[in-house]
């Protein structure tokens, strides 16, 4: 048998779907992925959801797009056991057959798998989807017709959905197609979906699906002919999130990529409520922040007939935990010292501790870090697993790297000081202090471009050693991250000049002659003299180089010892 034209297929689907309808055999519809494509031959259910008197007689937005699932249905991997797998730069995924790139902020995060089910796949083994590897799920609750009158329409497979996905132990969130074309709609959307959802136990957020409409390819609908504004838009999304959240649940926006950035401030909503993210490609470059993906409309699990909307969830969650697992949000998490930048990610593993008890990573928690690369404040997660549950948080600093090198020299009233120039610095800060012993340092200059890598200290006492410590500094956010500390001793002139002692000394290493003797030097040894250094402001010492005959050392005698130069 020729195969048919993909024309005169859809065409077949067409009446067969629209003879369903019409005898109120429905299956069921999800959110799209850019736009939803509305056959005008078909009409929504005549239904009424006598709960809420709700009247069903407008058109569904989507259900041409079912049409366009079922054209493209084929056969794909199934009984996929694993329940997740933590984020990494790629998957093979088992619905699709696709390899997916992740984005690198959920790298170390757990993934689930999810669906999302409305009339249009309205025969679900829940046991075997569950059994597939899918762990939650998101089922329309309703639409807004498209039409004129917009009138609020009930999803016929809601409840059976949501009663079976809870029984096969899935995860359930909701959410609700809107052609909402003010606050007071999306006010509405968000009151139906509330009273719909009190009956259940619906732990995932429940959902404002944001879609523009097409027939016949041409975008129409009441929301689209409304000619919305960005910003209005996105206040009928606030409307409903807020109404959402206020009667305890959690709101989210589904959107598709390019409807983030050009009906909706995706942005700025995803400040405030969770994003769901639809782009149907292998590697998502959508650069806002996001915590589920619907990436196919084709996936092919088992126990649903026909294609389904596939879903990355990204998450430190474990929904998978030990019913008798011990919370770790009371545990001691031990402080993470400073780290310093090296261009690749720091992963450090503080220790865990919870009643007196040493917690083992890998086996009571596991870690997961972020903005953890560059230089600033980064975050590691701890997330409880086996018999423990729960989430806890530290941060620590990742600071700029120190000067590689620091010199000076010597004038007679004056050391010019260098740098080497760092990539990371935007600028330096250096401290002098005049005594070994007996004073802190304090700041001389500040060096407010990365690029300067010398300064000239003048106005200093001739024939004195000065000790001077320099760190570099980058704003990130508005604040700043400082290096540690580069040291440098040097001394005005005289300085560096050949001597004889006259008397037999030791050669300490420190300024205040403590620690180990480096030498004992005779009379007349020849040393050179580098300067006088104040271990306190009443105490001098000199500091000399002194060559053994193999090797030069440097050091320091007490100022009792006379020297001729």
């Amino acid at each position: 048998m020729l195969p048919l034209h993909t024309n005169m297929r859809r065409k077949i689907l067409t009446i067969l779907l629209s003879a369903v309808l019409t005898t109120g055999f429905l299956t069921n519809s999800l959110p799209g992925s850019a736009e939803t494509s509305v056959s005008e031959s078909i009409k929504a259910e005549e239904t009424t959801d006598t709960a809420n008197n709700i009247s069903v007689t407008d058109g569904d937005p989507e259900a041409d797009r079912h049409l366009k699932q079922q054209e493209a249905s084929g056969d794909m991997l199934k009984n996929f056991s694993s329940r997740s797998f933590k984020a990494s730069s790629k998957s093979m995924n088992p619905y699709t057959g696709i390899t997916y790139t992740h984005s690198d902020a959920f790298d170390g995060m757990n993934i689930y798998h999810g669906i999302d089910v409305s009339r249009y796949q309205s025969t679900v083994d829940w046991n075997k989807v569950k059994a597939a590897g899918i762990d939650f799920v998101f089922v329309r609750v309703g639409y807004r017709g498209y039409g004129a009158a917009g009138t609020l329409a009930a999803d016929i497979c809601f409840e059976k959905h949501v009663e079976g996905a809870l029984a096969a132990g899935l995860k359930v969130g909701l959410y609700y197609y809107t052609e909402a074309i003010n606050t007071s709609e999306a006010k509405q959307e968000a009151q139906y979906c509330i009273e719909k959802a009190k009956n259940y136990d619906i732990t995932l957020p429940i959902v404002y699906d944001y879609e523009t409409t097409t027939v016949n390819g041409v975008k129409t609908g009441r929301k689209y002919n409304a000619n919305l504004s960005k910003s209005a838009a996105t206040k009928n999304c606030i409307s409903f999130c807020d109404t959402i959240k206020a009667a305890g649940y959690t709101p989210m926006v589904y959107a598709n990529k390019s409807d983030l950035s050009t009906l909706i401030d995706g942005s700025s909503l995803a400040n405030s409520y969770k994003i769901w993210l639809a782009n149907y490609t292998s590697k998502t470059t959508y650069s806002g922040k996001y915590e589920f993906w619907q990436y196919s409309s084709s996936g092919n699990v088992d126990g649903i007939s026909g294609n389904v909307d596939c879903n990355f969830w990204y998450t430190e969650e474990e929904i998978n935990e030990n019913p008798n697992a011990v919370s770790i949000e009371t545990a001691q998490v031990a402080s993470v010292a400073s780290k310093t930048y090296t261009g690749n990610e720091i992963v450090p593993s503080p220790k865990i501790t919870l009643d007196g008890k040493k917690l083992k990573k890998g086996t009571d928690y596991r870690l997961t870090y972020s903005d953890n690369t560059d230089i600033g404040t980064a975050s590691i997660t701890v997330v409880g697993i086996g018999n423990y549950k729960g989430i806890i948080r530290t941060t620590f600093k990742i600071i700029p790297p120190k000067v590689a090198s620091f010199k000076g020299v010597s004038g007679t009233k004056a050391i010019k000081l260098s740098w080497a120039k760092h990539a990371q610095a935007d600028g330096y800060q250096i401290f002098r202090k005049s005594t070994y012993n007996g004073e802190t340092y304090t700041k001389v200059k500040g060096i407010p471009k990365g690029t300067k890598t010398a300064w000239n200290n003048t106005a200093l006492k001739a024939d004195r050693e000065y000790f001077y410590k320099i760190r570099t500094f980058k704003t990130v956010d508005g604040k700043r991250y400082y290096s540690s500390c580069t040291y440098l001793t040097a001394a005005t002139l005289p300085g560096s000049k050949n001597a004889v002692i006259k008397a037999a000394a030791k050669l300490y290493g420190n300024p205040d002659l403590s620690g180990d003797v480096l030498a004992s030097l005779p009379k007349s040894t020849k040393i050179t003299y580098v300067g006088r250094t104040y271990v306190k402001s009443t105490q001098i010492v000199y500091h000399i180089k002194y060559n053994d005959g193999t090797k030069t050392l440097e050091g320091y005698i007490p100022s009792t010892v006379t020297l001729t130069f």
